[in-house]
């Protein structure tokens, strides 16, 4: 009964745990999960998957985790599609055999990067934004369990599995 009386909210509505946004039209537009909620160490609501929707639009961006839980900012982990970036290193003179690790420090292609992220960013207030990313050297796989079968990032697994590259966004100036 408790259970029960805790699922709706004081006005009656069921606590789905979705996010979302009503249209004009009257229709209800899914924009993420209130439990992926990043709350900086400034107390702002970051609703991550929006953003990185937009990211992941982006050809040359396979995935891209929003973080900042806790910490002054927001920053995102990129992930590179291996094919687009076949594509890219040949049009930019380098040997397709040149390792992501070797690239990601790159003017061009952070410029580009730098780009996706002004894109996410423009649909969010300041206080929301990206302020830093970080290429990894590798895009996230079923394999090493980082996504689900439907592509869908593991937000806890990618976060510690990566917690030092979050760290070392954090430590940087």
């Amino acid at each position: 009964e408790i259970a029960t009386a805790d699922a709706f909210d004081k006005e009656g509505y069921f606590n789905t745990g979705d996010l979302g946004e009503l249209l004009d039209t009257g229709h209800i537009v899914i924009t993420g999960r209130k439990k992926d909620l990043i709350v900086t160490a400034g107390g702002k609501n970051v609703s991550p998957g929006p953003l990185e929707d937009k990211l992941r639009a982006h050809p040359l961006i396979s995935q891209a985790l929003v973080v900042g839980d806790g910490k002054p900012f927001v920053a995102v982990l990129i992930a590179l599609d291996e094919d687009a970036m076949v594509r890219w290193k040949l049009a930019h003179n380098y040997s397709e055999n040149k390792p992501i690790k070797d690239l990601v420090t790159e003017p061009m292609l952070r410029a580009e990067i730098q780009d996706a992220v002004n894109a996410a960013n423009s649909s969010v207030s300041h206080a929301e934004a990206i302020k830093k990313f970080y290429i990894l050297d590798r895009d996230l796989t079923e394999e090493e369990n980082e996504v689900t079968p439907t592509m869908k990032v593991k937000r806890n697994v990618v976060v510690h599995r990566f917690a030092d590259e979050i760290d070392w966004i954090y430590r940087k100036k």
